[in-house]
Order: C-alpha cells, then sequence, then structure tokens
C-alpha cells in the first residue's frame, strides 16, 4: 500500500503550520510596533491612599539652624505636604493630559508613552522634546500652545512645530524597565526610533537636565533626518547640529 496520501497530508500540513507560525510571528511584531491611543485613568482609591502617606509623614525634630546647611527646613517640607494633601487636584491635571493627543508604542519591548502634538500649520518642523529628572511631560504643558500654533501667541506660521513629548523608561506612565541597561545612549536610540515609526525624515531634538544629555546623545549617534539639538543642563545650554545641517532648535 503507497504511503503517498499520508506523505501529501503531512507535507500540506507542514507547510500550513509554518504559515501560520510565520503569520503569528508578523502579527507579533506588528502589535509591539504598533501605536495605541493612551488615556490617563488613575482609580480615586490611589488618589486618596497618595494623600493618606502624605499625611502620616512623621516629623523630626526642627533644624538647629536657620540657613539651608541642614536641608530643606521642617516649615517648608510642611507647607510642601499641605499642598499635596489638600490644595493639588489631580483630576484637574488629568483632564489637561486628557484633553492632547497621548500614545503608547513598545520599543526594545518597554512600553513608551508619549504625546502627539500636530500643528495646524503643515510646514511645520517636528520637535521631540525630552524631560529631565525627576519631572515628566506635565513640564511640557506650557509650550504646547505657543510651538504648535504659534499664530495664536504673537508669532508666525513658519514658527510652527509638530511636537512630540515622550516619557522616559520609568518616569510618567511608560513601562519601568526589568533589567538594567536602559541609559541614556539607549533612550537616546528608543527616540530616535519612536520618530522613526512616527513617520518623520527630519526633524529636531530638545532635551533639559537628564534630557539634555539624551539628545546629545542621539546627536552623536548621527540619524537620518535628525537635523540638530538643543539641550539644557542647570545654567550650561548648547546647540549642535547632525551631519552638517544647521539647526533650528
Amino acid at each position: 500500500m503507497s504511503n503517498e496520501p499520508s506523505r501529501r497530508s503531512f507535507l500540506t500540513a507542514s507547510a500550513a503550520a509554518a504559515l501560520t507560525f510565520g503569520l503569528v510571528k508578523a502579527s507579533t511584531a506588528e502589535a509591539a510596533g504598533a501605536i495605541r491611543p493612551f488615556r490617563v485613568r488613575i482609580p480615586e482609591r490611589d488618589v486618596t491612599e497618595l494623600r493618606r502617606r502624605v499625611l502620616a509623614t512623621r516629623w523630626p525634630e526642627a533644624e538647629t539652624v536657620t540657613d539651608l546647611s541642614q536641608g530643606p527646613p521642617r516649615r517648608t517640607m510642611k507647607a510642601l505636604t499641605n499642598y499635596w494633601a489638600h490644595e493639588y487636584d489631580w483630576r484637574t491635571t488629568e483632564r489637561k493630559l486628557n484633553a492632547l493627543p497621548q500614545f503608547m508604542t513598545q520599543i526594545d519591548g518597554l512600553d513608551i508613552h508619549f504625546l502627539h502634538v500636530r500643528s495646524k500649520h503643515e510646514n511645520a518642523l517636528p520637535l521631540l522634546v525630552s524631560h529631565g529628572w525627576p519631572g515628566s511631560v506635565i513640564e511640557q504643558l506650557k509650550i504646547i500652545g505657543p510651538l504648535t500654533d504659534p499664530t495664536s501667541h504673537g508669532g508666525k506660521a513658519e514658527d510652527a512645530f509638530h511636537l512630540v513629548i515622550p516619557s522616559m523608561p520609568g518616569y510618567g506612565f511608560s513601562g519601568r524597565p526589568a533589567a538594567t541597561g536602559w541609559g541614556p545612549d539607549h533612550i537616546a536610540g528608543a527616540w530616535i526610533e519612536l520618530m522613526k515609526r512616527l513617520g518623520y525624515d527630519r526633524y529636531v531634538a530638545q532635551g533639559g537636565d537628564w534630557g539634555a544629555l539624551v539628545v546629545d546623545l542621539m546627536a552623536l549617534r548621527q540619524p537620518a533626518g535628525l537635523l540638530g539639538v538643543h539641550s539644557r543642563r542647570g545654567r550650561t545650554c548648547s546647540s549642535a547640529t547632525a551631519r552638517g545641517r544647521p539647526t533650528r532648535a
């Protein structure tokens, strides 16, 4: 009796399985690189628990000096905790964030949260803004209007930018690395990948504090499309060009 039918069935099944496996791998890779809409939703119980912890602070005795040589004065720290416990309104901040286009994408196995606010001016220059330590994208909310819509703030259309404002790994709503290796150079590579994934073939970057180091390292990599960077660390400020192109940051 010939075993040809069974052999044919086996080869057909193997081919189908290989095709399915290939499609699953492609689908997984595509899902990992997908850009997903994101909205902030913090449970009220978490906000309540944070306030409880702030109010449960055990205060040491007052400092013995009148200057800052022994650290922040106790009265200053008490005023700060009082603000966070009774005056700060997280829901207002949450609404401000959710009023803006927010997204999540996975880069090198880690979820990266970012704001992506495009200007109404089509010729706007894409600008990546990287926050510092211990900051967040909330620091940058005040610059979004003037930079994306300069004509409403006394500027010109040619001053407009499309803004990409990511949260650093472990900060804000980005994922927390489960292993070492996510230093400034790795983050620089992730920001380059993010701009590429968004389809920007020419852009500039700006960073302050820790973000300054990240964008400096982006420039050192000289990726295609990066026109220049502007960085600010403490009292110092510098601009640089990538691949010899003029900077507009």
